[in-house]
Formats: structure tokens, C-alpha cells, sequence
């Protein structure tokens, strides 16, 4: 399953009504790379940058583990706990 179907869509939502209108094609990259991936662990560092960049601040990781796990944009269910 790619990371893009784990991704909480509350997180979808954001990137689509606060990127893209006026970001589209750091939207089309950070979209692309939630759907190249299977898991979060797999993205690259810049990949990771991109999608934090462009995140509303409510939306942001809350420490480093947050950041690590990706925890902050995945849906509970995918949450390794």
C-alpha cells in the first residue's frame, strides 16, 4: 500500500487548499512523493522538507520522533505503537 493511502486525509485536505492554489507544482512534488513511497522511512530528507515546508503549522510534528515516525500525518491505524 503507498504512503499517500496512509497519510490522514484531514493532511491531504490542508496540502490541497493551502498549497496548491498558489504552490502547484511544490503540491504535484510532495503529492508525487507520498505515492512513490510505501512507507514514510522511505522518503528522502528533501521529500520530507518539502512536505514540512508547505504544512499549515496546526499540521507540523511535534518533536523529533514526530519527525521520524511520521506519526504527525499518518492515520492511526498505520501509527506503529
Amino acid at each position: 500500500m503507498k504512503l499517500i493511502n496512509k497519510v490522514k486525509p484531514s493532511v491531504l485536505q490542508a496540502l490541497e487548499n493551502h498549497v496548491k492554489p498558489r504552490f502547484e507544482t511544490s503540491y504535484r512534488r510532495i503529492i508525487a512523493s507520498l505515492t512513490n513511497v510505501d512507507r514514510y522511512q522511505d522518503l528522502t530528507v528533501n521529500d520530507i522538507y518539502n512536505l514540512n515546508t508547505f504544512l499549515p503549522q496546526e499540521i507540523q510534528p511535534n518533536g523529533s520522533l514526530d519527525l521520524y515516525w511520521g506519526d504527525y500525518i499518518m492515520q492511526d491505524k498505520y501509527i506503529i505503537k
